[in-house]
């Protein structure tokens, strides 16, 4: 890559100042040894770290804006968030994935603590603590359900029916939209 992007600022006279390859940040990663059996190149045994290494760094989950230094959340707002979270997902296990990128009615828990953040929760309904963090959102689920299984409602037929009876079954409907963290 560096050498292409020396062929390219050599190309472009005009946009020399474009990038300075003195200045690019790399990770370096030392090869690991590893025994070998004779039957194992050392192209193969390169190739198989090489493998490892981009696996291991495509895994990695992106930081979330709450758990980011200097955003402005000070130590009880990130206490009250992380705990009323997790009272959540201690209420209603089933309901919450692994996966940040989980299905309708699934909650992640670092996307909730997201979300809860980034739509400022707790300065709106001025949330103090974990407890009263817990009970705003079992107050929007209960609002939630309501509107849910009014048949004639918007929202009801705004799901896949799938969706919605795995919600009932659990009594948790936070997860089928986000809109109860704007309310």
């Amino acid at each position: 890559m560096m050498a292409i992007l020396e062929e390219t600022k050599e190309n472009s006279k005009k946009d020399a100042d474009f990038f300075d390859l003195q200045r690019i940040l790399v990770e370096v990663y030392p090869e690991v040894e590893r025994e070998q059996d004779g039957a194992v190149t050392e192209e193969d045994s390169t190739s198989a770290h090489a493998q490892e290494i981009f696996m291991e760094i495509n895994k990695a989950e992106p930081v979330k804006l709450v758990d980011l230094p200097g955003m402005g959340l000070t130590q009880v707002a990130r206490k009250t968030i992380n705990e009323g979270a997790k009272r959540l997902e201690d209420a209603f296990p089933d309901m919450f994935s692994a996966s940040q990128r989980c299905r309708s009615p699934h909650l992640n828990i670092d996307n909730l603590r997201d979300a809860l953040f980034a739509s400022e929760v707790l300065k709106k309904h001025d949330l103090k603590s974990p407890k009263a963090l817990e009970a705003w959102m079992m107050e929007r689920n209960e609002s939630l359900k309501k509107e849910y299984i009014d048949s004639s409602s918007k929202k009801a037929t705004s799901v896949s029916s799938t969706a919605l009876k795995k919600a009932i079954k659990h009594n948790f409907f936070l997860g089928l939209d986000s809109s109860w963290l704007y309310i």
